[in-house]
């Protein structure tokens, strides 16, 4: 290896010159009444050789060592799906509990409904705010059956339970003759509790990963993310609600040497969607294992991530060195499915329907669907500054779109608006550039730009199965704030692309009001200030406007006759104005709360006689 080679040269070059030395003090002893004479110095060539020979050992030595240590965290880190390193323990368990509560002021933004007849948001009914408290124990057990091989959970108790729900049934049994506040508040959780919307445990993830020699292999149902999480987004964050969890077989390379630098290469396998199973043939459900009965109707993605990542030890040590750190990648995916089974869908395993290819009641449906995701993300480290952005493109197609007319399995609509549309054409971007400066030790400066394509049709189209309300399933209207973005006479497209859920730019109108980032961009400078040590605050503006006048609120059609006409409609582009405040105490202890409080000004787009809307919240938690 080079480095071996240099220290040998400098072996080489030292032994000599020191037993040359070392043999003229033996010749010439110094005369005893005379002080010793010093030995004789090497010649300042050789020196120099030496040094050079042994300085270029230990940076060889170094740079050796560097790469090994960044290609196996980068291969152990991919993404952030596994952990740092195996630790000696056989079980390490990691989560938290929190308790967290929300008061909403006029989220509903006016009384008037919009054109559907739906409100914005859920009105109170009494009072003149909502308000919400729930919690959470979210469990994440990892077992290190080996130093190569671990299994992780994650499990969720009492998932978001808002706090005074799961009545007991000791006091609250149907014909009890006591008034349940004033006769007992015992909470007991139990199956079909009515009060709730879900079991009281909830199993999310599971899944194992195995180090091989020649690479990572991990599989089962895991979490999924990549870049700044627009597309993908693993929902980690203490406040989160959402988080993508795949059913997935992906193996991680080692690095690669390329002139871009050492890039990971990850294949992946994901498996959508399994379609119809049917029950063990022996002894029915519940039991043995359900086989899939059809393999047409499977949804299915192969895709590959492909990146130039530094692990954090990794950016650190760059910095340090006044060097930059730039990090880069693609993920790239390929959907697909051929059929799909309507009553499956509806029904499930406990359906009444048939599955024989031969019935007179067709039971399949041509689906024919499949698109192409491309995820591009970039950042770059330098000093006090971070650029970071990720650009996202869906191309694709759905051959058959009315599968339930196709079907005949579903009662369909009268409305005689709706085209027949056999082909719907998909094509849709979104993106987010974001940039930081680092004033000092304490203060931040942020500025983020987010935008995704939007759609003609009526309404955002975060809930395309909206139809209007109390009209026998018509279509949306223009002035709806929701709506399918495709079905209208003409409209054979849906071109509105929806950021991941889980990514939340603002308090109120993307994450409480529309749900998703879509069909708008936003501008957002923030400051983040570490007043003390443990205690900061974060503060934001988001200014937000629609692509399409035409999906907010605030449009109309001018043409009575036509009310589908997106060229005739009208309306207004500015959604709000909203200003975001945190506060968040983490004295290091496993303790952490902190405190929003959220206002925001609707704008043109949501209409006439709007009014401000407010949210206050605040949570603590326990991490270990």
């Amino acid at each position: 290896m080079p480095r071996l080679s240099a220290v040998a040269l400098a072996a080489l070059l030292a032994l000599p010159c020191a037993a040359l030395a070392q043999a003229d003090a033996k010749a010439s002893p110094p005369a005893a009444d005379s002080k010793a004479a010093p030995p004789p110095e090497l010649d300042p060539r050789v020196q120099a050789a030496i040094q050079k020979a042994v300085d270029k050992a230990k940076e060889e030595v170094r740079n050796e060592v560097r790469a090994e240590l960044q290609g196996a965290q980068s291969a152990a880190e991919f993404m952030g799906t596994v952990k740092d390193a195996p630790r000696p323990e056989l079980l390490e368990l990691d989560g938290y509990y929190r308790v967290r509560g929300a008061i909403l002021d006029r989220l509903h933004l006016r009384s008037a409904a919009d054109a559907s007849n739906y409100s914005y948001f859920p009105k109170p009914p009494n009072g003149p705010w909502l308000s919400t408290s729930n919690m959470r124990l979210r469990l994440e057990p990892t077992i290190n059956a080996s130093e190569t091989v671990r299994v992780h959970l994650q499990l969720d108790v009492l998932d978001n339970y808002v706090l005074g729900s799961s009545a007991s049934k000791l006091t609250d049994s149907v014909g009890s003759p006591y008034p349940v506040p004033f006769y007992g508040s015992t909470r007991t959780s139990y199956a079909n509790d009515p009060t709730s919307d879900r079991p009281p445990i909830i199993p999310r993830r599971a899944w194992a990963e195995v180090q091989t020699p020649v690479g990572l292999l991990t599989f089962g149902r895991q979490p999924s993310a990549w870049g700044l999480g627009i597309l993908a987004n693993a929902g980690t964050g203490l406040d989160a609600d959402f988080g993508d969890t795949v059913d997935r077989l992906q193996f991680a390379l080692p690095p690669v040497s390329t002139p871009v630098g050492d890039l990971v290469i990850v294949p992946i396998i994901d498996f959508d969607l399994a379609g119809v199973t049917t029950s063990d043939p022996h002894f029915g459900a519940g039991v043995g294992q359900p086989i899939a009965a059809d393999q047409t109707d499977k949804g299915t993605t192969l895709a590959v991530k492909v990146a130039r990542l530094d692990t954090d030890d990794e950016v650190r040590r760059k910095l340090e060195r006044g060097e930059k750190s730039v990090n880069f990648g693609v993920y790239y995916n390929f959907r697909s499915q051929r059929n799909t089974y309507p009553a499956w869908l509806e029904q499930g395993a406990a359906g009444n329907y048939t599955l024989d290819p031969n019935s007179a009641d067709r039971p399949f449906a041509r689906r024919s669907a499949s698109a192409h995701i491309f995820s591009l993300w970039g950042r770059t480290l330098s000093g006090k500054w971070r650029f970071e952005g990720e650009g996202v493109g869906v191309f694709g197609r759905i051959g058959h779109a009315n599968i339930i007319a196709e079907s005949g399995t579903s009662t369909t609509t009268t409305d005689p608006q709706l085209d027949t549309v056999d082909r719907v054409d998909i094509a849709q971007w979104g993106l987010v550039l974001q940039t930081e400066y680092q004033k000092s030790s304490v203060l931040h400066f942020g500025l983020e730009l987010g935008a995704a394509s939007g759609d003609s049709a009526p309404g955002f189209g975060n809930m395309p199965d909206r139809r209007q309300l109390d009209s026998n399933g018509a279509l949306p209207a223009y002035g709806s704030i929701e709506g399918p973005q495709w079905g209208r006479r003409g409209d054979h497209s849906i071109n509105n692309y929806r950021f991941n859920p889980a990514y939340t730019p603002d308090l109120i109108m993307y994450r409480r009001i529309l749900g998703q980032v879509t069909d708008s961009w936003y501008l957002r400078p923030s400051v983040r200030w570490d007043l003390i040590p443990g205690l900061t605050f974060d503060g934001a503006a988001i200014y937000s406007q629609a692509m399409f006048s035409q999906s907010t609120p605030s449009s109309s059609s001018t043409n009575p006759a036509d009310a589908n006409s997106a060229i005739d409609s009208k309306g207004h582009s500015p959604l709000g104005l909203e200003l975001d405040g945190k506060l968040t105490l983490s004295p290091g202890n496993g303790f952490k709360a902190w405190g929003d409080v959220g206002m925001l000004k609707p704008l043109a787009g949501f209409g006439t006689g709007t009014s401000l809307a407010w949210v206050f919240e605040f949570g603590v938690a326990a991490t270990f």
